[in-house]
């Protein structure tokens, strides 16, 4: 009985049909196809065949397989890489520049500096001096200070910092606030390098119309320092700098300026200070 279904199924599959395109008018044959199911059946399967044949192509050998998971070229991935590796550098430059503008705010009002807690300060930690100075340092560092050429401990009990002078030079004008001076200055030779005075990080490295060449660094215990009038910057916003790093070359730029030289200022927890109370010049 199986056997005569199967041949009665494979008759059927033979039997020739005839597929007749009729004038609607004359009811003329047009187009006469003779068929059979074998014939549409392998059809379907050839025609089927080709179009998985030309997918495979397509996505094989254009650049349509980049849209094949898993088939994305080295070239791709190494892009996807550096835009991952930009996304992420703009993120750390968008956080410093707002920790940058909450501590000018900070500073405007005269508030406590923030401390620095960035990855460049990180990576030096190993490298950075110990500001928390024990009585025993400072009574040493005091016996010391007169036998040194231009470092100066502070003799107040409220400063912890140890400030290098950040010009070798002739100091021609003093701190006066009354007639708003707020800083020293201090001449010396073309080309002279100036230096931090402390460990910090650059919070400003820009030029202005009054001042000229301007950069300042944000120290430890809530001092910011201030070197004006540059003819070049060595440092940009962000950089660490460690004591007595070069930052900025002495210059005569900005309006309020008569002469090559350096215009240096400190200021402690928002507000001025004399220089001079801090550094031997």
């Amino acid at each position: 009985m199986t056997d005569n279904s199967k041949y009665h199924f494979l008759r059927k599959l033979k039997n020739k049909y005839r597929l007749v395109i009729l004038n609607d008018g004359t009811f003329e044959e047009r187009v006469v196809i003779k068929i059979t199911p074998l014939i549409v059946l392998s059809m379907t399967f050839v025609v089927s065949l080709v179009l998985v044949f030309t997918t495979f192509l397509l996505f094989s050998f254009t650049p349509l397989k980049e849209y094949v998971p898993g088939k994305t070229k080295l070239e791709t991935h190494k892009e996807l890489v550096k835009m991952a590796t930009k996304v992420d550098s703009l993120v750390t430059l968008i956080e410093g520049r707002d920790f940058y503008v909450d501590n000018l705010k900070t500073i405007l009002r005269g508030g406590e500096v923030i401390e620095i807690k960035n990855k460049s300060l990180e990576n030096n930690t190993d490298n950075t001096l110990d500001l928390n100075v024990s009585t025993e340092d400072s009574l040493f560092r005091l016996k010391v200070e007169k036998k040194s050429s231009g470092d100066y401990v502070s003799v107040s009990s409220e400063v912890n910092n140890y400030f290098l002078r950040p010009l070798k030079g002739v100091l021609i004008d003093k701190y006066n606030k009354p007639n708003k001076h707020f800083g020293v200055d201090i001449v010396s030779k073309v080309g002279a390098i100036i230096s931090s005075v402390s460990e910090g990080v650059v919070v400003t490295s820009d030029w202005t119309k009054e001042t000229g060449f301007v950069i300042a660094v944000q120290h430890s215990g809530g001092f910011l320092s201030f070197y004006k009038h540059n003819s070049s910057l060595l440092k940009e916003v962000g950089d660490y700098v460690k004591k007595g790093d070069p930052i900025a070359v002495i210059g005569n730029s900005g309006e309020l300026t008569s002469g090559p030289h350096l215009h240096f200022e400190l200021w402690k927890n928002g507000e001025s200070v004399d220089p001079e109370n801090y550094i031997s010049f």
